[in-house]
């Protein structure tokens, strides 16, 4: 059977690698699938005459947090003009707790967890003429070691263009009480040998990033150790690896392969969440946080690799204090990312089973905290401003000497972001749309305001906004 595999992906960069396996398995099974991605700044109208354009018979259609409104809109449409057509759509979005029947009431089935073992059953009936009469499918682990690869199915482009991802493993050994992983705490991995091998051919096809999607990379020391050595030996030179790690699990051994990578070729992802272990203990993400901070100072002071720390704003029973505290450690860690995200509530996860009336949800996709017993919806509408400007300021690495001198004007990182982001807010009252010329006037200005020489504010943040070639702007320091 022919079908078509679409998605929007959230920018052009990113590659749909769960539709690149969905196809793999299809076409080793005898059918054929076909691919077309489209980004969320596509029309629902223009994505549907594209898709019917190909003159499909069949469609599966990958759906996710930051596409869900924009591919229900799609799936109303092609049910309403080509109601011939079969539409089923897969992906974490479809864990709606009754929910996903009317969000996609134009689908004809709806497959829930792992797809390729689900979706070849569900074809192989279509095709002799079978119609399952439930809507909602639910999926299956199927065997890794019988999986085709699908890494062929990466094009040139991609190659050249956007991020590669690859797996190793699925399934998380955690529960994180927020997470989707929780519902998959069997650890399986693919074969070791074979991926290497496939590996090996995406380096000699020229990919320079490599997105592992495992969701803890270190679980198994051998394997991982095993993996670094393998690219190590094969990388090219400017090739650079993204691994999701827990760091209170990180081995001597493996941090010395870790610090064997030249610089900037490791982009590792420390999993954080909260610094508190009361609210650790609530939403069952335990880990030691004296080895956490241990591997931390390592990695920063002994690799050369990216570090990547997350904070979550909203878990239940956290304060603004104790969020403060994280913060703090994580900034005076000196790592290079620290994201500040909000709370979001997750159909399917154990959170949301639980449905804590002191955790008041927005139910519109992104699905964002609004309030809980500790926030008030103001303050999280103000740390929901405070990630954005410390995203620009901090993460996008264009203010790092000029933060150091923001950093003098107290004793804690998060009281001092804290007040300056309520500056620039009441002074823009807007959080997109700030030019960099912008923002290094509205730092220069807090700065002065905090007392910090004028002149060694002014200097310190025109050399870095004149760091890059091509940097005109003037700069006005009043």
């Amino acid at each position: 059977m022919d079908v078509l595999l679409t998605t929007a992906n959230a920018r052009y960069t990113h590659c749909a690698f769960g539709l690149k396996c969905l196809a793999a398995a299809l076409e080793a099974t005898g059918h054929t699938a076909h691919i077309q991605e489209f980004t969320i700044q596509h029309a629902p109208y223009y994505i549907v005459e594209e898709l019917l354009a190909q003159n499909p018979t069949v469609i599966g259609l990958g759906v996710y947090i930051w596409n869900i409104d924009l591919m229900a809109r799609v799936i109303h449409i092609l049910h309403a003009i080509a109601p011939g057509i079969t539409l089923i759509v897969g992906g974490p979005e479809t864990f709606g707790d009754g929910k996903e029947e009317s969000t996609f009431a134009g689908a004809d089935y709806i497959i829930r967890g792992e797809g390729e073992g689900a979706l070849i059953q569900l074809l192989d009936q279509l095709e002799a003429g079978i119609f399952p009469r439930e809507k909602i499918i639910d999926g299956f682990s199927p065997d890794l070691d019988t999986l085709p690869s699908p890494y062929h199915l990466y094009t040139a482009e991609d190659i050249r263009n956007r991020i590669v991802y690859v797996e190793s493993s699925r399934g998380c050994p955690y529960r994180c009480s927020f997470c989707l992983s929780a519902r998959d705490t069997k650890i399986r991995f693919f074969p070791l040998h074979s991926f290497l091998l496939e590996m090996r051919g995406l380096l000699e096809r020229g990919v320079r990033l490599f997105k592992f999607t495992d969701r803890t990379f270190n679980v198994d020391e051998d394997r991982a150790l095993e993996i670094l050595d393998f690219f190590l030996k094969h990388r090219s030179e400017h090739a650079q690896l993204h691994f999701e790690i827990m760091p209170d699990r990180v081995s001597p051994k493996l941090l010395t392969a870790f610090a064997a990578f030249p610089e900037g070729s490791l982009h590792l992802e420390v999993g954080i969440q909260s610094t508190n272990k009361d609210v650790q203990k609530r939403i069952k993400r335990y880990q030691n946080l004296e080895k956490t901070w241990e591997t931390l100072a390592f990695l920063r002071a002994q690799t050369g690799a990216l570090l990547h720390a997350d904070l979550i704003v909203g878990l239940p029973d956290e304060s603004l204090e104790s969020i403060g505290e994280g913060f703090d450690i994580l900034v005076k860690a000196n790592l290079q990312e620290i994201q500040v995200g909000l709370l979001k509530r997750l159909d399917g996860t154990p959170l949301a089973l639980e449905d804590d009336s002191t955790l008041i949800f927005d139910t519109a996709a992104p699905y964002e905290i609004l309030e809980t017993s500790c926030l008030s919806y103001t303050k999280i509408q103000e740390m929901k401003r405070f990630a954005r400007y410390f995203d620009l300021y901090y993460n996008h690495g264009n203010f790092n000497e000029s933060l150091n001198l923001l950093w003098q004007t107290g004793s804690s990182p998060f009281l001092i972001f804290k007040d300056f982001s309520e500056f620039i807010w009441a002074q823009v009252r807007r959080v997109h749309a700030l030019s960099l010329s912008r923002l290094a006037e509205l730092l220069y200005t807090y700065l002065k305001r905090q007392g910090i020489d004028r002149a060694i504010a002014a200097s310190v943040i025109e050399t870095e906004f004149r760091r890059l070639p091509g940097r005109q702007d003037v700069l006005n320091f009043q």
